[in-house]
């Protein structure tokens, strides 16, 4: 599945897959993989997570895959852990960045209303 979820391109797909729980299952995954510490398995759900529009996830789903992923910070393996921060990092300034594009969208809209 990891594979073929890879090797789509289009967005349309992958947040179908987002809607459908795909989230919570990569969830249980990677925090199955991690108490077996199958390494191979983590980098791929990390590459996997890496590849997913998860901005278009529901909020429950993105609070359960940011806990999963933040618990890896400090995986024994110092890759894992190092791309575990990455990815934190970019999901970081990815919310950022679309907060601050809803909340300009925002005082547009009331600048329009105001007009």
């Amino acid at each position: 599945l990891m594979d073929w979820i890879m090797q789509i391109q289009d967005s349309s797909v992958l947040i179908w897959f987002l809607s459908k729980g795909g989230v919570l299952i990569l969830t249980t995954w990677l925090s199955q993989a991690a108490v077996e510490e199958q390494t191979s398995v983590i980098l791929l759900i990390l590459k996997v997570l890496c590849h997913l529009p998860l901005h278009k996830a529901s909020p429950e789903n993105m609070s359960a895959i940011l806990q999963s992923v933040n618990g890896l910070r400090f995986y024994r393996t110092s890759d894992i852990s190092n791309r575990a921060k990455g990815l934190l990092s970019r999901w970081t300034k990815l919310f950022a960045k679309i907060q601050a594009m809803k909340k300009q969208n925002r005082n547009n809209s009331q600048i329009d209303s105001q007009s």
